[in-house]
Formats: C-alpha cells, sequence, structure tokens
C-alpha cells in the first residue's frame, strides 16, 4: 500500500538564488505573505490565502492585480519545482468568475500543463470556502536552466 506524501512547504531554499518576493516571501514586510507548498503526488503547489481589507479594491472585494499577483506566483512555483528549469512569465490571463471577498480564506491550486521548446504553459484557480472557482489564471513561462538561472540571479544571502 502506498503512503499519501504531506504536502512540503516552499521557501528560499528551494530556489537556486536569494529572492524578496512580494507574494511569498516571509522576510518581505511589504508582501502578501502567501505560503505555497508542493503535493508532488497530485503535481500541484498549492496555498490557502485570507486576503486582508489591505488588499481591496472595491469595498470588501479584493484588487484584481492582488489575485493575479498570487496567481502568477503560484503559478512561478510549479514551474520552478514541477520542471527542471526557473521559469519566468512571459504573458498570463486572468478570469475572475465570482468576487474573491477580503477576510475569507481561498484555496489556491496551479500546476503545469505542457513543456516544450524552452517554454512552459501553467494554470492556477482560486476557489472560496465552498469551493466555488472565483479567478483562473494561465500562462506561459519562459524556461531558464537552473546553472543559468544561478548566475544571472546571484546576490549575496541576505541581500536586498
Amino acid at each position: 500500500m502506498r503512503r499519501a506524501m504531506t504536502p512540503r512547504r516552499l521557501g528560499r531554499d528551494d530556489l537556486d538564488f536569494e529572492t524578496c518576493c512580494f507574494v511569498c516571501d516571509p522576510a518581505n514586510e511589504r508582501g502578501l505573505g502567501v505560503a505555497f507548498f508542493l503535493d508532488e503526488q497530485a503535481g500541484r503547489v498549492t496555498a490557502v490565502w485570507t486576503p486582508a481589507p489591505a488588499h481591496e479594491g472595491a469595498p470588501g472585494i479584493v484588487h484584481g492585480g492582488a489575485v493575479g499577483a498570487v496567481l502568477d506566483d503560484a503559478m512561478a512555483w510549479a514551474v520552478n519545482m514541477l520542471t527542471d528549469a526557473l521559469g519566468l512569465t512571459r504573458r498570463a490571463e486572468l478570469e475572475f468568475m465570482r468576487a474573491v471577498r477580503a477576510g475569507e480564506g481561498h484555496a489556491v491550486a496551479a500546476w503545469v500543463e505542457e513543456r516544450a521548446d524552452g517554454r512552459a504553459t501553467a494554470a492556477a484557480e482560486l476557489r472560496d470556502a465552498s469551493d466555488r472557482l472565483c479567478a483562473a489564471s494561465r500562462g506561459e513561462f519562459v524556461l531558464i536552466p537552473r546553472e543559468q538561472a544561478r548566475e544571472r540571479f546571484a546576490r549575496p544571502r541576505g541581500g536586498g
């Protein structure tokens, strides 16, 4: 019998360089502080995000840019962890199905749909507590080999 694996929290040590990500780096005091997890068995990156009132656009409704940033980062983590390369967003589409409410928990999931010719396509969803789809994104990522990414993005640990 095969044992289910527990999703593993992703962080700086999963990258080959220092980061100060607006969406996921806990050291970024002005960031969103989203904790992403890798579920290797499912081939997905997941998170639970509870946007704060500071993330609102219209009263009670989260700004679309904040939603887009979370879904973009989820897709980037999926590409980074499920391929052998670093993915940088080339283009992304974002569609809203229902309002994303501040103060409510939302499930985020992202996965890689395909990979070919130095590019990958990923998708992500954001669902409310009733599992209703609130927003979806699909993006194309340019893939940079890990060694090249290490060289290109190297900066001293703890640097800004």
